[in-house]
């Protein structure tokens, strides 16, 4: 530790042992004994400071008067959400907790004042002088206090008739003193005051039938308005300040402008200057001494868009040459002795307060003189990104998560992309610290992510353009089991549809959301495809880790089509299964029945009865010899492989009857199924029932269903699965594209 360090820490623990023995009623300063505003006023000092020689700041922090020694900052409590408030030594970085209560300072004074209804109590936060207590009851409960001026209260005062008065208030010698300042118009409106200066008091307010704005200048030593004048261009929102020599205010902001400009006048000269200075919005001013005027947009720390305005910005009266002291600015305190304690923040040395002065050649110069310890920069400090993700279902949707210090407002861009393919996900995040973002596997169209290696990029860049960009990579692995009902290399379901001979495939996590989306994904397998009466989609069949696709011809044979696992080509060349499957009402498939883990075919004849084809897990020979489940099957007109939707141990079924009601039969996993359960009485609605497998990644299998009536009519719906056997869809959700598929006289399996 370094012999200042020690020393400091030293001190500090002086200070909290001479507050331990200090007699009720006081607190220490500088080393001299002040009274306190309660005799149970506590003190702690700052446990670090950002940088060596100069105090420490808590974040968040709003200071609300300064002086020659020190200043007063208010915050809240994190914890307890209670206003903080604190004075804060320069010479030693000692910070003074207040007693709860009220308070406020002035600029270029020690003094601050608690405010207690109508009662006021100052205190010398320097010398320790004995604190001066005045009572302004006289003025009415509607005064409040304005502005402190050394040990003068600016009291703000509403006529009873409309308007306002001020009231400089003190009690020099003891003895209470109530001026009122004259030369306000009575018929003045929208009335502000402006601190500009210790001593100086700016009041603006505008006269009917007058568009501009005018500002009285008051002396607060003699009550007196020294100067009344009409600030130029101005309206009811514009800024003032003034300093001994020269008043400036900022013109109003015009729609559709993209230039604003300052004011600058000599005191008492009618004449102003036109500076333009850019496009701010919300600005701040103070004048630097007799030759320099600051300037700057308060608003950057939380903007979207950058702006050279954000900065403090000094310029010369004299030759009009600029200097950039600052990179952001929040506000700007005039000062004792013509110089500024500026809040804001620089590359170099963080957030904080900064005195700004002249130097021995007249240049401007800021030094910090207390710090949050904070950076600027929006910076990204650590990245937390998993390695592989599974994304069958949304439990295993990695969390992107990263770390970043800077009081600066970030945007963090994130880019998922596939290696093999190109295909990318953005994710773009606006935060003011670290943050996480869970990715929900879907690419920027809304299409499920395929499976295999990504790399990501994260970049981050301060949203008001003040600070570097930065980039980070790595890889991560989509890893899981392609869906039974996928046909594009993901774990997520897809929808086959046919218009005529054309075979198409659909994303159905981007179909099943479309309502936020004009255009689909569509990749298109082929024509041709009318020669089959019957397409089925058994899942995986033939080995491979894709699923597969079984077609019948109008002559009885079946063909089963490998699947590549490629989204723009999904199958391979067809396989003849063999001939003879013509007798067959029904083809129904993906689920196994007979608990063996291959995927299995059943088939109703036209004499109802249902059959088992055990797969084989062969691409050339899929099926073993069928086995007979049972009669009876004739009675339903639709028939669909569903998957485990029940809780059971194997595959189930839906079968409709005639009259329009759904069965559920649970398979039991040995090639059999239990006593039908009765679902529902109203599907006799729907054209298709389609096991569409887990589309809402719950863990579950879900339904869509198809109801065309009258031509170009008609609708889908999704069935979300609950997983309960007794009522396995509960819900029904319309899906918005419906009758685009409908209106194309296309089928859908």
């Amino acid at each position: 530790m370094s012999h200042a360090r020690t020393s400091r820490r030293h001190l500090t623990a002086a200070v909290a042992v001479a507050l331990a023995a200090a007699c009720a009623g006081t607190l220490t300063t500088g080393g001299t004994a002040a009274a306190t505003p309660e005799a149970t006023a506590t003190t702690a000092a700052a446990s670090s400071t950002a940088q060596e020689g100069v105090a420490a700041l808590l974040p968040d922090f709003l200071v609300i008067g300064h002086g020659p020694t020190g200043f007063l900052t208010s915050h809240k409590d994190g914890t307890t959400g209670a206003t903080v408030q604190r004075w804060t030594r320069y010479a030693d970085g000692v910070s003074t907790v207040l007693p709860a209560g009220a308070y406020r300072g002035g600029l270029g004074t020690d003094v601050i004042v608690k405010t207690e209804g109508s009662t006021y109590t100052l205190y010398d936060m320097a010398t320790g002088a004995a604190p001066t207590v005045i009572d302004t009851s006289s003025l009415g409960a509607t005064a409040t206090l304005a502005s402190l001026h050394g040990t003068t209260l600016v009291m703000r005062v509403p006529r009873a008739a409309g308007g306002v008065d001020f009231h400089l208030v003190g009690k020099p010698d003891g003895t209470l003193v109530d001026r009122l300042v004259a030369g306000i118009p009575a018929a003045a409106q929208n009335v502000d005051h402006f601190v500009t200066t210790p001593g100086t008091l700016v009041i603006r307010y505008s006269v009917p039938g007058q568009t501009a704005s005018r500002a009285a200048v008051v002396d607060v030593a003699t009550a007196r308005v020294v100067e009344d004048r009409v600030l130029t261009a101005s309206d009811g929102s514009t800024t003032v300040t003034a300093s001994a020599t020269h008043l400036a205010w900022t013109e109003p902001y015009a729609p559709g402008s993209d230039s604003r400009a300052l004011r600058v006048a000599g005191r008492g000269q009618e004449e102003s200057t036109r500076v333009p200075i850019g496009s701010g919005v919300r600005m701040v001013l103070g004048f630097l001494g007799d030759d320099w005027v600051t300037y700057a947009d308060k608003d950057g720390i939380g903007s979207y868009n950058p702006n050279p305005l954000y900065a403090l910005t000094a310029r010369s009266l004299t030759d009009g040459r600029t200097v950039k002291l600052l990179d952001l600015t929040l506000r700007i305190l005039p000062g004792s002795d013509g110089e500024l304690l500026v809040h804001g923040a620089t590359l170099e040395h963080g957030e904080g307060l900064y005195r700004v002065t002249t130097g021995p050649d007249g240049t401007p110069a800021a030094t910090l003189v207390a710090s949050t310890g904070r950076p600027l920069a929006y910076t990204v400090t650590g990245v937390s990104i998993p390695a592989t993700a599974d994304l069958t279902t949304a439990a295993g949707d990695p969390l992107l998560s990263w770390q970043a210090t800077g009081i600066n407002q970030g945007k963090v861009t994130i880019e998922l992309t596939h290696t093999a393919t190109g295909l990318r996900r953005t994710i773009i995040t606006i935060t003011t610290r670290g943050a996480a973002q869970t990715w929900d596997g879907l690419l920027d169209d809304g299409t499920a992510a395929p499976l295999g290696d990504y790399t990501w990029r994260l970049t981050s860049e301060p949203t008001n353009g003040i600070g570097p960009k930065a980039e980070r990579t790595g890889t991560l692995k989509v890893v899981g089991k392609p869906a039974a009902h996928d046909f594009s290399n993901s774990t997520a379901p897809d929808l086959l549809f046919r218009s005529g001979g054309r075979l198409s495939v659909f994303d159905a996590r981007q179909f099943l959301n479309s309502h936020s989306r004009d255009t689909l994904s569509e990749v298109v397998v082929g024509s041709g495809w009318d020669t089959y009466d019957r397409i089925v989609t058994p899942g995986n069949l033939s080995g491979t880790v894709h699923a597969d696709l079984l077609g019948r011809d109008r002559s009885g044979v079946l063909w089963s089509y490998a699947g590549t696992g490629k989204p723009t080509a999904p199958f391979a060349t067809r396989v003849r299964v063999g001939g003879g499957w013509g007798i067959y009402n029904h083809l129904t498939a993906g689920l196994d029945v007979s608990g063996d883990g291959r995927r299995d075919l059943l088939a109703a004849d036209k004499a109802g009865v249902l059959w088992l084809y055990k797969g084989t897990g062969s691409p050339t020979s899929p099926f073993r010899p069928r086995v007979k489940v049972g009669g009876g099957w004739g009675i339903y007109n639709k028939i669909t492989a569903t998957g485990n939707i029940g809780g059971g141990p194997a595959g189930d079924l839906i079968a409709r009857d005639g009259n329009g009601v759904d069965w559920l039969y649970l398979g039991k996993g040995d090639g059999t199924f239990a006593t039908r359960t009765r679902i529902s009485g109203n599907w006799g609605y729907y054209t298709d029932l389609i096991a569409v497998g887990d589309a809402d990644r719950d863990g579950r299998a879900d339904l869509v269903v198809r109801h065309v009536t009258g031509g170009d009519t008609g609708s889908l719906s999704f069935h979300p699965g609950s997983g309960d056997w007794r009522n396995p869809f509960p819900k029904t959700e319309h899906i918005d594209p419906s009758r685009r598929f409908v209106s194309d006289g296309s089928l859908l399996f």
